[in-house]
């Protein structure tokens, strides 16, 4: 990378030198709307989000302020050659799932239990941060054998195939009768899984549970509020990656051995990016397909 004069690394309060290996935040943010000056950048008012409403990174050079820079010169102790930048290109979907699980999940105490739904590369990641976290049993629901495969590879301890088990029931018979602290939806189909979340949910002895909603639908989702007051449980959304140390934690925990790569399943050149996405669209076969230069 080259760096300006005001590109200052935050890991380090100097200016990022010339070279260093670094990723980027997905979303650009203000930092002078309301939900910015409150501390909530995944909110900004004036989002742009890089792919989407401005120029992406299909490119061999892309100019990035240097606010939504991190370093990952942490990593270079685990990753050497291309594989550093391998692991640097999955530290926003790792992000986008540690926002959810930690920060507006609330986390989880080492020992509980944690309940990932969609195998996608959102609930995977997530599978990884709550082994990482101390899950006494990380349960992922994926129908896709390969998906699944690849959530016993990221950490997930159980498996539960819809299609072909009870939901509710296995997570109550793996978890003695407790069922879990987080549930993670992350499928975007709100409105056929919520009856087994609310079901664990109901007959279990937890008490506080958390659903966090991840993945975007504009489905309505059928919720019993007599569910979440008598369980004491709580609903919250999550949008995003950016802010409160997100980007920074998931870097150091990735050098610390939460090793993300599996996740990148397809790599591909830059003439092979059209056909992949639609690839992505229409085969779950893959997790990530990354770009390679």
């Amino acid at each position: 990378m080259e760096a300006g004069e005001q590109a200052i690394n935050k890991r380090t309060g100097k200016k990022f030198e010339e070279g260093e290996a670094v990723t980027a935040e997905e979303m650009f943010w203000c930092a002078s709307c309301r939900p910015c000056a409150d501390g909530y950048p995944n909110h900004c008012e004036k989002l742009q989000e890089i792919g989407f409403s401005c120029d992406g990174a299909f490119a061999e050079y892309v100019k990035v302020d240097s606010r939504y820079i991190w370093s990952l010169e942490e990593l270079k102790r685990v990753y050497k050659g291309d594989d550093l930048f391998l692991a640097g290109s999955v530290v926003e979907p790792t992000s986008v799932a540690y926002n959810a699980m930690i920060e507006r999940g609330g986390g989880i105490r080492p020992g509980d239990n944690a309940v990932i739904l969609g195998g996608g590369p959102i609930g995977l990641a997530a599978v990884a941060i709550m082994k990482k976290a101390g899950a006494s049993n990380v349960i992922l629901s994926e129908p896709s054998e390969p998906r699944a495969k690849l959530g016993k590879l990221m950490g997930a301890d159980h498996i539960i195939n819809p299609f072909k088990e009870n939901f509710a029931e296995r997570v109550l018979d793996i978890t003695g009768g407790l069922g879990a602290k987080l549930y993670l939806e992350a499928t975007g189909l709100p409105d056929k899984v919520w009856a087994n979340i609310e079901q664990s949910i109901w007959e279990g002895k937890m008490i506080n549970s958390t659903v966090v909603i991840v993945a975007r639908s504009d489905k309505k989702i059928p919720v019993t509020g007599e569910v979440f007051q008598v369980r004491r449980a709580s609903i919250v959304g999550s949008q995003g990656h950016s802010g409160h140390g997100t980007f920074p934690r998931v870097i150091s925990s990735m050098a610390s051995g939460m090793d993300m790569t599996p996740l990148i399943t397809k790599k591909i050149a830059l003439d092979e990016v059209p056909e992949n996405i639609v690839l992505l669209r229409t085969d779950r076969t893959e997790c990530k397909i990354t770009c390679l230069f």
